[in-house]
């Protein structure tokens, strides 16, 4: 069970990169625009609509990286009071049940990005079309469940072995 976990490391180191190349263009394309704007009064008509779907797919990047360092918000009153070894079934059901809403997402998503109302969408200043920029969500829902069964393998793992 051990290359869930190591294939959502190597998932996560690729994520970074992406995130980082995705901050740089975030910041390229504002100085770029604010300069253009004062300087040359010419703005970019695009780089609004542009720098609003690099945010989203650095928000849904950052999102997967969180959920493998585990780095999420959870209440954990109840699972902190359970003996180990319930504790440790408990974390496998909880990963189990983020699993199982990751694949119906993704499937949904896969749905929603080939359906005819995306397929017609545009981005409004440049006319291209928004069925790539909106790729990100199966994405997101793939690489999140990678990470997801990762953190469910090793879960199962301890589980069994502390049994």
């Amino acid at each position: 069970m051990s290359f869930l976990p190591t294939l959502s490391g190597a998932l996560v180191r690729l994520e970074r990169w992406a995130s980082r190349l995705l901050v740089l263009g975030f910041v390229g394309l504002i100085v770029t625009n604010v300069a253009m704007r004062y300087a040359l009064g010419r703005p970019m008509v695009f780089a609004e609509e542009l720098a609003a779907i690099l945010l989203v797919w650095l928000a849904l990047v950052a999102i997967s990286i969180s959920i493998h360092d585990r780095a999420q918000i959870g209440v954990t009153l109840l699972s902190e009071a359970l003996p180990g070894q319930l504790r440790r079934g408990m974390s496998v059901v909880v990963w189990a049940l983020i699993a199982v809403m990751l694949g119906l997402l993704l499937k949904a998503g896969f749905t929603w990005v080939r359906s005819p109302a995306v397929e017609f969408e545009q981005v409004i200043t440049t006319g291209w079309a928004k069925a790539p920029f909106f790729t990100i969500f199966p994405i997101f829902c793939l690489t999140s469940l990678v990470h997801v069964l990762g953190h469910l393998a090793t879960g199962i793992t301890e589980w069994r072995d502390h049994a």
